[in-house]
C-alpha cells in the first residue's frame, strides 16, 4: 500500500499545504486506502489512477451501500476523499481525466434543522447585553433577533429605511439582488432604535447608515462579528449571526397566536425560492423519535 505510483504521500503533503487538520488527513488516507483495497480485490487487478473510471465509483458506493450497508454520511465522506485524491491528481498532471467530476453523493431524507438558540440560550444572551447599557449592542441583538436580517443587509440599513409611528414601525431591506421586502418593527426594535438614535445624533456622523461604529465609521461584517464574538466569550454560547435569523423564523412559526406560514417566512427573510424557507418546517430527527413513542400502545 506503500507504492508511490498510489500518490498517497504526496497526497498527504498537498492536503498539508491547504491546512487541513492533521485529523481529516488521517481519515482522508484510510479512506483512500480502503479504496485501493476494495479496487485490487474486486478486480483483481493493480491499481493505477489513470485506469480508474465512474463505473468503478459507483460499484464502490453501492458496496458500501448495500454490502456494507453503511450510513449516507459515511459514504459520503469517503467519496469526498477519493474525490480530493483525484482533483489532487489531475492538478499534478498524473490523471487526465479526473473520474469523480460528475459523481454524486447518496440523497439522505433525513430531516435536519438549522442550528440556532435555546430559548435558554436566548435570555442568557439578551439579559447579558442589556446588562450591557450600551445602546448599539442592544440595537444590534434586537434587529438581528427580531427582524430575521441578514449581518450583510444589517449593515446596509439606511436611517431612510425605517419608519416609526406611534405603536407601528417598518423597515425597509434591500436583500440580495436587489430583492427588497419591508419587515414589520416589534416595539423592542423601535425601542432600541430610538434609544440608539439619541447617542447616535450627539456623533454628529454624516452618514446616513444607520450603525456607526465609535470612530464614526459604517459598520463592517467584521465588525459585527468582533461584537458577536466578545457576547460568545462571556456568554460561553456559541454565537452566530444565522441562529438569531433561525431562532426569529422558528419564533414566528411556533406562534400560535399568528396564522404565519412558510411563505410568511419565505417573505421575511427574503428567500429566492420556497425551498430555501421550507427548512424551517422539517423535524429533528429526536422530535420525530417522541412522536412516534408516544402513540399509546393498546
Amino acid at each position: 500500500m506503500d507504492k508511490k505510483e498510489y500518490y498517497i504521500d504526496a497526497f498527504t503533503e498537498y492536503l498539508e499545504v491547504n491546512d487541513k487538520a492533521s485529523g481529516t488527513i488521517e481519515i482522508y488516507r484510510k479512506n483512500l486506502k480502503d479504496f485501493i483495497k476494495y479496487y485490487i480485490g474486486t478486480y483483481e487487478t493493480e491499481f493505477t489512477p489513470n485506469d480508474v473510471i465512474m463505473m468503478d465509483l459507483k460499484d464502490y458506493r453501492n458496496y458500501l451501500l448495500n454490502v456494507k450497508r453503511q450510513k449516507a454520511t459515511t459514504i459520503n465522506n469517503k467519496l469526498a476523499a477519493i474525490r480530493e485524491y483525484f482533483l489532487f491528481l489531475e492538478s499534478k498532471g498524473i490523471v487526465k481525466d479526473n473520474p469523480t467530476a460528475n459523481l454524486k453523493k447518496i440523497r439522505t431524507n433525513k430531516p435536519t434543522a438549522p442550528k440556532s438558540f435555546s430559548k435558554k440560550e436566548f435570555r442568557k444572551i439578551k439579559r447579558y447585553v442589556y446588562k450591557s447599557q450600551k445602546e448599539l449592542w442592544i440595537l444590534v441583538f434586537e434587529l438581528l433577533s427580531k427582524t430575521g436580517v441578514r449581518v450583510s443587509e444589517l449593515i446596509n440599513i439606511h436611517i431612510v429605511d425605517i419608519a416609526i409611528g406611534e405603536r407601528s414601525g417598518n423597515l425597509r431591506v434591500i436583500g440580495k439582488n436587489n430583492k427588497e421586502r419591508n419587515i414589520p418593527l416589534h416595539v423592542d426594535v423601535r425601542n432600541a432604535i430610538a434609544s440608539y438614535m439619541k447617542v447616535r445624533t450627539k456623533m454628529a456622523v454624516s452618514s446616513d447608515l444607520l450603525i456607526i461604529s465609535e470612530r464614526k465609521a459604517p459598520y463592517t461584517r467584521s465588525g459585527i462579528y468582533k461584537m458577536l464574538k466578545h457576547w460568545e466569550n462571556d456568554t460561553n454560547i456559541k454565537i452566530h449571526p444565522h441562529k438569531f435569523r433561525h431562532y426569529f423564523a422558528v419564533s414566528i412559526l411556533n406562534n400560535p397566536n399568528t396564522n404565519a406560514d412558510i411563505n410568511t417566512i419565505q417573505y421575511l427573510l427574503g428567500h429566492e425560492s420556497i425551498e430555501s424557507s421550507s427548512v424551517y418546517l422539517r423535524l429533528q430527527q429526536e422530535d420525530l423519535e417522541k412522536s412516534i413513542d408516544s402513540i399509546d400502545d393498546y
